[in-house]
């Protein structure tokens, strides 16, 4: 049997930087595999990725033991329209390190999703890194279900002519002393377009909890572009939280210093970028890892 898919479009609030529909040939049809999960328990838990995941594409459910470690390291594949949804339940005191590497060709269409659920003393460690494609929606969605539980969704996105990379995520506080720590960096060349959207609510029971969302992004060139909304939507009385945007361009006195000193101005430029960037790659990653997204970051700014 075969159906149109329902793509979002501009339309649709969360949607409205990354253009689903437009990016797909509308004379594309898809399969519906009835062997998926359930489209509706998909939806729920990991948005319109996770619906069409659970038709057209793949979902994967894990499970860590409570007080043990699992580090994961997900690549985003290349395809017209196969979604990605991984649903994750983190046990008490349990950690989950996971690493997100999209880099490939640049008209693919990318769709990724993560659901995370955390119990009490749980800690998610988290880092993407997008290059972009055609569209690239990376998509992560956190439930802090128990007490004292811990988020660290760090990101880089570096994204050029034609690429289109969308960091968006949604972590919701339920229970008391959460914690979230979010930093998000991105730089674009001209006709390259990066999307950040963060949206953190703490319920009304979820009191003393500290969440922290940053976003930075640095427009390279004229004709770059950059999309951010970050959010806070706060029921509780007793919190600690913040949320911050910056967009601009390199510093000027910085690339004045490094001139004067005898560096040739574009390898100025992508030194100052490379050192913007890798402030939001955290020291926790795995040596192999860290190695990997460096040299990335080096190759793109040496295009």
């Amino acid at each position: 049997m075969k159906a149109l898919v329902d793509l979002p479009t501009r339309r649709v609030e969360a949607w409205k930087y990354s253009d689903l529909a437009q990016a797909m040939d509308e004379s594309v049809q898809v399969v519906l595999k009835r062997d998926r999960a359930d489209p509706a328990v998909a939806s729920a838990s990991g948005g319109v990725i996770g619906a069409l995941a659970a038709q057209v594409g793949e979902v994967e459910t894990i499970s860590v033991a409570p007080g043990a470690n699992a580090v994961r390291i997900d690549r985003p594949r290349y395809a017209n329209l196969e979604p990605r949804l991984l649903n994750v339940d983190l046990a008490e005191g349990a950690t989950l390190t996971r690493i997100v590497i999209q880099s490939g060709r640049g008209d693919g269409i990318y769709l990724d999703a993560a659901c995370v659920r955390l119990g009490a003393g749980a800690r998610l460690r988290q880092f993407v890194l997008a290059e972009g494609g055609r569209l690239a929606r990376l998509e992560t969605h956190v439930a802090v279900e128990g007490e004292g539980a811990e988020v660290e969704l760090n990101g880089v996105y570096a994204v050029d002519d034609g690429r289109h990379a969308d960091l968006t995520s949604y972590v919701t506080h339920q229970a008391k002393g959460g914690r979230t720590r979010q930093l998000i960096k991105g730089v674009a060349r001209r006709g390259g377009r990066g999307v950040f959207q963060g949206k953190i609510v703490v319920e009304r029971g979820a009191q003393r909890t500290d969440a922290r969302q940053h976003h930075q992004g640095m427009l390279l060139e004229d004709g770059a572009e950059i999309f951010a909304k970050p959010e806070l939507m706060i029921h509780a009385d007793d919190v600690a939280c913040a949320h911050g945007n910056t967009a601009g361009g390199l510093d000027a006195g910085a690339l004045f210093y490094m001139r004067s000193r005898g560096v040739p101005e574009g390898e100025a430029r992508a030194l100052l970028t490379e050192a913007f960037l890798l402030e939001a790659v955290p020291e926790w990653l795995p040596e192999d890892e860290r190695g990997e997204i460096e040299a990335l970051i080096q190759t793109w700014l040496r295009a």
